[in-house]
């Protein structure tokens, strides 16, 4: 058996409320769950319809580019310990040359050796790992990965900036949106606070006034154009008459 729909309900309003609150994950938001016990009860709409919609619903967490900013953020932190490897492992290959060339230098003292060249081929004494040239190939790969890891850190915010810039716009129309119907929906609801009422008289009442103060002037001008009637006539009696009332508002 169907339920019978109370007086002011609007389930179709709070089931729109209640998808986007669940999507967005503002269900919990007090004056979401208040606008969604009131819309399904129909009690308690008068006060609610005091607050714009447009304006209280909460504002939803944009989540846009939160996978690209995360890898964006680990390769940062692998670019900024990959800046110092290079110089390092330069410095480490220099101390072993070093090392080795003493050494070689100690063992054939009466052998003249070029140290570049002795780190480059090593003289059976300095492992081929650490010569010259395997350091400035080892070095190379290295920048190489910098240069790779900073262009991929850009390109990842730029598509991160983009994501959340194009989510905002999405997030930001559907709440609208909703605000907006619901404000529609309230309007019947929302009583008049005294400030409003004065403010509405006294627009009334300037308006009034101005309309008088112009009836008054064609009535004026019509004056002169009638200036040639008796003045006893009767349309002269029924423009003075009516002049004078309209004065007579205007004051």
């Amino acid at each position: 058996m169907a339920t019978k729909k109370r007086k002011n309900q609007n389930l179709e309003l709070a089931q729109s409320l209640i998808a986007w609150s669940e999507k967005n994950q503002v269900r919990d938001d007090l004056y979401v769950k208040s606008l969604e016990e009131s819309l399904e009860t129909g009690i308690g709409l008068q006060q609610l319809a005091q607050y714009d919609a447009t304006q209280t619903l909460p504002h939803p967490a944009n989540a846009g580019g939160f996978r690209e900013n995360r890898v964006s953020e680990n390769l940062i932190s692998i670019r900024n310990i990959l800046v110092f490897v290079p110089v390092a492992f330069t410095w480490a290959g220099i101390s072993q040359a070093t090392t080795a060339y003493s050494t070689y230098t100690a063992a054939n003292p009466n052998t003249i050796v070029n140290f570049f060249d002795f780190w480059e081929n090593g003289y059976g004494v300095l492992p081929k790992f650490w010569t010259l040239s395997n350091i400035t190939r080892i070095g190379f790969f290295l920048l190489t990965l910098i240069i790779i890891a900073s262009i991929a850190i850009a390109i990842l915010q730029k598509t991160a900036s983009t994501q959340k810039k194009a989510l905002e716009e999405i997030i930001s129309r559907e709440r609208f949106n909703l605000g907006f119907q619901i404000n529609q929906y309230l309007f019947q609801f929302k009583s008049i606070t005294p400030s409003e009422l004065n403010q509405n008289s006294l627009a009334a009442v300037r308006e009034l006034k101005a309309t008088a103060v112009a009836i008054s002037k064609i009535v004026k001008s019509a004056e002169k154009n009638a200036a040639e009637l008796s003045k006893g006539s009767v349309i002269r009696r029924q423009l003075d008459a009516l002049t004078k009332m309209i004065e007579k508002l205007g004051k």
